[in-house]
């Protein structure tokens, strides 16, 4: 995203959405505030509380030693949650996930039905890493309703439809 930082409250904006993004990323209420690109009470006091974390002067003021302790903490909480891309798991092409398989692949599996819950409306699978019963029943609903063959098992076509979903809901999170 490009921003024009010769005008204030774009960099006010900008600021906010960084405060109220580490916020979210790490727990902290006191950082979270609104987005409106004023530097009001609520943006003084976010930053005075981040200060403090931090152990920078609390001053209330963005200064050049604020603004970077900013700025590399919210990059480096970006990264750390960037999105995973799933590839086709396993690269096996004729490998199908089997009833009472226990395994990281399982597990994997199961992370991704949940994720795509929502919109797929089965029932949550518990992350056991074991291809049991409600593993079963949430493929077999994730084929029904995606026009693959019914077979509650997680065969190539499959697994390649649930890593494209995956992928484009992990990407719309960015």
């Amino acid at each position: 995203m490009q921003y024009d930082l010769s005008d204030l409250s774009v960099r006010v904006e900008l600021l906010q959405r960084m405060l109220r993004y580490l916020s979210l990323s790490m727990g902290i209420d006191d950082l979270t505030i609104s987005v409106d690109g004023v530097y009001n009470d609520e943006t003084r006091r976010a930053v005075m509380r981040f200060q403090q974390i931090e152990k920078i002067p609390v001053t209330g003021v963005v200064d050049q030693r604020t603004w970077d302790a900013i700025a590399e903490l919210y990059a480096r909480e970006q990264e750390l949650r960037s999105p995973v891309r799933i590839r086709l798991i396993p690269d096996d092409r004729g490998y199908v996930t089997g009833m009472a398989e226990q395994s990281d692949t399982v597990l994997i599996l199961q992370v991704m039905l949940n994720a795509l819950l929502a919109k797929y409306r089965y029932s949550a699978v518990p992350l056991t890493g074991i291809y049991d019963r409600a593993t079963s029943d949430a493929v077999r609903e994730f084929q029904r309703i995606g026009g693959l063959g019914e077979t509650g098992l997680a065969d190539r076509p499959t697994w390649l439809r649930l890593a494209e979903e995956f992928d484009l809901l992990t990407a719309g999170n960015s």
